[in-house]
C-alpha cells in the first residue's frame, strides 16, 4: 500500500496544491498528514478544507494547537505569535473545531505510527527530530510494544529516513530509501510542503510503502511568488516570504 505523507503545510495553499497534484499523478492509496497545516503563510482556512477533503488522517501540529489559544507557549518566537493571532482571526468556528479534534497520535492500518514532533513526551506536537535526538526517538519506537516499528515525524521541515539494528543508528536523505528488515525502528520525515528547511525551495512530501520498506521523497514546484504576494498582501512579517524563497 502506497500511502503519501505531507507535513508542515503552513498555510502555504500554492504549494499545498502543487503537491496535492503530484500525489494524484503517483497514484497513492490514501494521503496521510502530520500537522501544521497552519502557521506562517496567508491561507489557513483554504488549507484546513483542504487537508480535511485529502487526507485520511491528520495530527495536531504545535501551530494547529496554538492558534486555539489567545496565549503563546513560552519560547514562541515574535514572528510566529502575530501569524497566531492573525491566523486564529481568519479562520471560522467550524475550522477552529476541526483543528481541536485533531488526535497527537496516529497508528496506520499498514503499519506505521505518525506524529508531528517527537515521541519523547506525551502529547507529541513539539520537540524536534534532529539528528542528536533520532537515536533517542528510535529507541522509544523500538521499546513500545503499542507502536508498529516504522514511526513518521514532521516538525524539522527537512526530510530524513533513519533506523536502528543492533544500536546502530543509520540516516539517509535520499530520494529514495530502502531500509533493512533487521531494522527495529525506522524514522520517516517527508520534510515540508510549506516551508522547506534544507534549503531547497520547492515543496517536500513523501511516498512510504512499508510493505516494501521504502521511503521515497519528492519534491515540486509551486509558485513561491504568488503566495509571497499573499504574505505582503496580508501584512504577515516580509521575513516569511524571504525564508520560502531560500529554502530556509
Amino acid at each position: 500500500m502506497r500511502v503519501g505523507i505531507i507535513a508542515d503545510v503552513h498555510a502555504n495553499l500554492a504549494a499545498l496544491e502543487a503537491t496535492l497534484s503530484a500525489l494524484e499523478r503517483l497514484d497513492v492509496a490514501e494521503i496521510i498528514c502530520l500537522g501544521d497545516v497552519v502557521g506562517y503563510h496567508a491561507r489557513p482556512g483554504e488549507c484546513i478544507e483542504r487537508v480535511a477533503e485529502t487526507c485520511a488522517r491528520t495530527v495536531a501540529g504545535n501551530h494547529d494547537r496554538d492558534v486555539l489559544t489567545s496565549e503563546p507557549r513560552e519560547g514562541t518566537r515574535a514572528v510566529a505569535r502575530q501569524v497566531q493571532s492573525w491566523t486564529r482571526e481568519q479562520l471560522a468556528p467550524a475550522q477552529l473545531e476541526w483543528l481541536a479534534a485533531l488526535p497527537n497520535r496516529v497508528v496506520h492500518r499498514s503499519g506505521f505510527v505518525a506524529v508531528h514532533g517527537c515521541y519523547l513526551n506525551e502529547h507529541h506536537f513539539t520537540g524536534y527530530v534532529t539528528s542528536t535526538m533520532i537515536p533517542a526517538n528510535l529507541e522509544r519506537v523500538a521499546a513500545c510494544a503499542e507502536w508498529p516499528r516504522v514511526a513518521l515525524v514532521g516538525h524539522t521541515h527537512s526530510p530524513i529516513c533513519a533506523w536502528l539494528h543492533a544500536g546502530r543508528v543509520v540516516e539517509e536523505r535520499n530520494a529514495a530509501s530502502r531500509w533493512p528488515d533487521v531494522a527495529s525502528a525506522v524514522l520517516l520525515n517527508p520534510g515540508s510542503v510549506g516551508q522547506p528547511r534544507d534549503g531547497d525551495p520547492r515543496a517536500s512530501f513523501g511516498v512510504l510503502d512499508v510493505s516494501a520498506r521504502l521511503f521515497e521523497i519528492h519534491r515540486v514546484e509551486y509558485d513561491v511568488a504568488s503566495t509571497v504576494a499573499e504574505l505582503d498582501s496580508a501584512g504577515l512579517p516580509c521575513e516569511l516570504g524571504e525564508r520560502l524563497r531560500t529554502g530556509r
